[in-house]
């Protein structure tokens, strides 16, 4: 069984601050077929001409995380370019430090339904990343990123799923993909390097056991397996090639 895998552009931030272009020409030659943005050169050059550059490279843009508080702001500005550029997903995570009632929590679904509306009129979905904090917080005795899931408008609102995040807040992955079926086309791949440290490995290098991962994504619908790791040991892109390659060697070639 396959994955299609696209990188997290955010593992390579320090080699895209310093050459963006050169960056992308590594990552292409290293295998991925796809990115999902994080930051520059999204928004920061015309989409057409970043378009060009990523079809020369036959580089997919898949998704872009995005400010959750532009997305609400500036909507036609980010989500024109969006289009332009081809994306399939817009990826944005509420602040939610400030929910702390089923008041709060309601309207918070009703607005991310709203920005899902949007998003899906200019042809693309909505997805919202998690950290661990959506899993840690209780409203009302339950987890705030379950009462999303069940308040948000499931035509509009789409969860992108970060395995290690999950594992960090004491939630097993599989079982949060697995409840998400339909609605989490898009995963974050990382690894964690024991349940004592909890710090980020790798992917192989670590716990998270991801032929089961895997398995549960296939039966909840899930398209794009995304790479990342937030502090990568030595050459960035090197890291990257090296969890790509393991991808491909325990499930295979993305033809």
């Amino acid at each position: 069984m396959f994955v299609k895998t696209a990188l997290q552009l955010y593992t390579v931030r320090d080699q895209m601050a310093r050459d963006w272009r050169r960056t992308l020409e590594r990552i292409a030659a290293a295998g991925y077929k796809a990115v999902e943005f994080a930051g520059n050169p999204f928004m920061s050059l015309p989409a057409g001409e970043l378009k060009k550059f990523l079809d020369e490279l036959r580089l997919k843009p898949v998704s872009a995380h995005i400010s959750y508080s532009d997305l609400r702001n500036s909507p036609e500005r980010v989500l024109s370019h969006a289009a332009e550029l081809g994306l399939s997903f817009v990826v944005a995570e509420p602040d939610v430090r400030r929910v702390t009632s089923e008041e709060d929590v309601a309207k918070l679904a009703e607005e991310m339904s709203q920005v899902g509306r949007e998003v899906s009129a200019r042809g693309m979905r909505y997805a919202m990343h998690n950290h661990a904090i959506q899993f840690e917080r209780l409203v009302g005795g339950k987890p705030l990123y379950w009462l999303l899931v069940e308040l948000t408008d499931p035509r509009y609102v789409y969860f992108q799923p970060d395995v290690y995040w999950i594992k960090y807040a004491g939630y097993d992955p599989v079982e949060v993909i697995e409840q998400l079926r339909g609605r989490c086309p898009l995963v974050h791949l990382k690894d964690m390097k024991d349940e004592r440290t909890r710090e980020m490995a790798e992917i192989g290098e670590g716990i998270i056991d991801f032929a089961k991962i895997v398995e549960a994504g296939a039966k909840a619908g899930v398209e794009w397996y995304v790479v990342e790791h937030d502090n990568p040991p030595g050459d960035s892109v090197e890291s990257a090639k090296k969890m790509l390659n393991y991808l491909k060697g325990r499930f295979g070639e993305d033809p």
